[in-house]
């Protein structure tokens, strides 16, 4: 007797994925708003900034927690196969995606990490940055290089692959008829 391939994700995936998708949406949201956030310690009005860059930090820190556990569970729980109707360019052009989703959601941590000494060096006034408000963060080492414009181009990026992922989804939904969404969506 042979068993049934699977159609739809498994709990677990699914509860990864849209948690996982509210994060980094509201980070690439709270990213845009850093950019006003650096006008603000500069301008030396320090609290509702502080707030913001120790969320930012600590929302990537969760994202990159998170990232590690669903590539794990993903790897020990394949996902189901795409439906046939999906056109072979097609389920290429979805495992490069997600393929780059996933360096994102770990390298884009990272870079902030590797960026936060050059940060603290630019804006002194930042201290007390804590993760979690359990401790302080660990500093990564001072790198001669710009680090935070690959975090910037990475952001981006990433905001791109989202907009393909989400336009991907709509057109097999509706336009293919494929009833895509069901096989992410909690039952």
């Amino acid at each position: 007797m042979t068993a049934t391939p699977r159609t739809n994700y498994d709990r677990v995936a699914i509860i990864l994925h849209w948690l996982m998708a509210i994060l980094l949406i509201g980070m690439l949201l709270l990213g845009e708003d850093m950019m006003e956030v650096k006008k603000e310690i500069a301008e030396d009005q320090g609290a509702g900034a502080f707030s913001l860059v120790n969320l930012h930090i600590n929302i990537g820190i969760a994202i990159l927690i998170l990232s590690v556990i669903r590539i794990a569970w993903r790897l020990a729980n394949p996902p189901p196969a795409l439906p046939d109707t999906v056109k072979p360019w097609e389920k290429k052009l979805a495992t490069i995606i997600y393929g780059l989703f996933y360096v994102l959601m770990i390298g884009l941590p990272i870079t902030g990490w590797l960026g936060l000494p050059s940060f603290l060096a630019r804006h002194p006034q930042v201290v007390g940055l804590n993760l979690f408000g359990l401790m302080d963060y660990p500093l990564a080492p001072v790198i001669p290089i710009k680090i935070i414009i690959l975090h910037k181009l990475g952001s981006n990026v990433a905001l791109a692959l989202l907009g393909l992922h989400v336009i991907a989804a709509l057109k097999h939904q509706f336009v293919d008829d494929t009833k895509i969404f069901s096989r992410m969506m909690p039952r």
